[in-house]
């Protein structure tokens, strides 16, 4: 029994750089900023709508014509942004992907790391007389049982691994069902109750407007929170 290398096929001398890097994300850090990048436009619009008038003296200061331009270049820049945060989420998706891949690297390299374990203790249990010292040096014995502790080394640290990547991998899906449901439904709905002068017409479309801008706040303050919960309270 080759002692010094034994458990060496068992081992993947590349998975701990790609648990490294499948740990820290950048694409997550990229989709929040670029969503509260979006946050700030549309929190930027609510502070100009409050200080645009209405009704005719508004109209005769030309701000019914401001505030169509305002609101034509916001639908332009919120554009613009949800195309950035969807590229971000792409890239998120490709990373949690490679989690995904990364997570069943780690489960079949422990389950290879358990098998050699498992092969060298019958193996000592059943020839208990083999690979004893003679002498003063270390025996066959004591090498093995070496061995196998740095194998388990390895298995109890590729074992945390497993759990952080796992939690990891939830953030990331939360991420992603975020940004879904901000681009999907939060957005529209603010943008056609917001910019579409369906907000004129009365206070129960305003309303909306601004509930819906009050839930792609409080997504994006949760999405910084993910990733780090000292920024939560940033983007209030």
């Amino acid at each position: 029994m080759a002692i010094v290398a034994y458990g060496a096929d068992a081992l993947d001398e590349g998975l701990d750089a790609r648990l490294l890097a499948a740990l820290h994300p950048d694409a997550a850090a990229a989709l929040v900023a670029q969503l509260d990048q979006l946050r700030r436009a549309i929190q930027g619009d609510g502070a100009r709508a409050a200080r645009r008038g209405a009704g005719l003296l508004g109209r005769l200061w030309g701000r019914d014509v401001r505030a169509e331009a305002d609101a034509a270049q916001l639908r332009e820049q919120v554009g613009v942004l949800l195309l950035r945060a969807g590229d971000a989420a792409g890239s998120l998706a490709r990373d949690a992907a490679e989690l995904d891949a990364v997570t069943d690297a780690l489960r079949h390299a422990i389950e290879r790391i358990d098998l050699r374990i498992g092969q060298a203790r019958d193996w000592l249990d059943a020839n208990p007389q083999d690979g004893l010292a003679r002498g003063p040096v270390v025996s066959p014995r004591e090498r093995l049982e070496q061995r196998l502790a740095q194998l388990a080394t390895v298995r109890q640290a590729w074992s945390l691994g497993l759990t952080q990547a796992s939690l990891v991998r939830e953030q990331l899906l939360g991420l992603l069902a975020r940004h879904q449901r901000i681009r999907d439904v939060l957005v529209p709905t603010w943008r056609q109750d917001a910019l579409g002068g369906a907000a004129a017409a009365g206070s129960r479309q305003a309303a909306i407007a601004a509930r819906a801008q009050a839930d792609i706040e409080a997504e994006v303050a949760a999405m910084a929170g993910t990733l780090d919960p000292d920024t939560q309270h940033a983007t209030e």
